[in-house]
């Protein structure tokens, strides 16, 4: 096993006994903020500002809130402790960590198509995305993508299961032909996630990479 998979390998079991201890203690918020110190601090390029909130736009349109929302730290959150809001503009991903098999992903769709409506100058959408703690399957994840209740959310990654991402930006071919890409290698899915994560960063900073570098999927 390479260096890479072992250590997303550990990542995911890490996550998983984490996240269920986390659940049997009942602790509220411990899984989002574990996953964002645990993955997204240590494996994502700087200059990225995280935490939970809201999303607002400059009409005062707002969407959320999200477990943790990834925007650009030239564009400064505001607001007070927990309550935080992050503008638009400057917004690269809101994601969701849950146990998704008691929590509604329905639900999730509708902030993801409230998120998508509000007004933005960014040529890059947000990626939102659904973190499960829960093994869901890729078939019941493909039905709720293609869904009218999923069509506004990009991905979902079952922790050390498998990962679904929409080819939204069109970076594994033509969106038609290939609307979807996943990866069902257990901890590999993490990677993959992680990886388009920091392809998503890396485009938005406008950095040049090789295709190969972040094909994971």
């Amino acid at each position: 096993m390479g260096t890479l998979s072992e250590y997303f390998t550990n990542l995911s079991e890490l996550l998983l006994s984490e996240l269920a201890r986390f659940k049997q203690d009942a602790a509220a918020g411990a899984p989002r903020d574990f996953f964002e110190s645990k993955v997204l601090r240590p494996l994502l390029p700087g200059g990225i500002g995280l935490g939970p909130g809201e999303i607002v736009d400059v009409k005062d349109r707002r969407a959320g809130p999200f477990d943790i929302v990834g925007c650009s730290e030239t564009y400064p959150s505001f607001g007070q402790g927990r309550a935080h809001y992050f503008l638009n503009d400057g917004v690269m991903f809101c994601l969701n960590v849950k146990d998704w098999r008691q929590a509604d992903l329905t639900q999730f769709g509708q902030a993801a198509a409230a998120l998508k409506k509000l007004e933005r100058k960014s040529a890059y959408p947000v990626f939102c995305g659904a973190v499960s703690s829960t093994p869901l399957s890729v078939d019941e994840v493909m039905e709720f993508l293609r869904g009218s209740s999923g069509a506004e959310v990009d991905g979902v990654v079952s922790i050390g299961h498998n990962a679904v991402l929409r080819n939204f930006q069109g970076w594994y071919g033509a969106p038609e032909r290939l609307p979807f890409v996943a990866e069902r290698q257990g901890p590999e899915a993490l990677k993959a996630f992680v990886f388009f994560l920091r392809r998503l960063a890396h485009a938005w900073a406008g950095w040049k990479f090789g295709l190969g570098d972040y094909q994971h999927l």
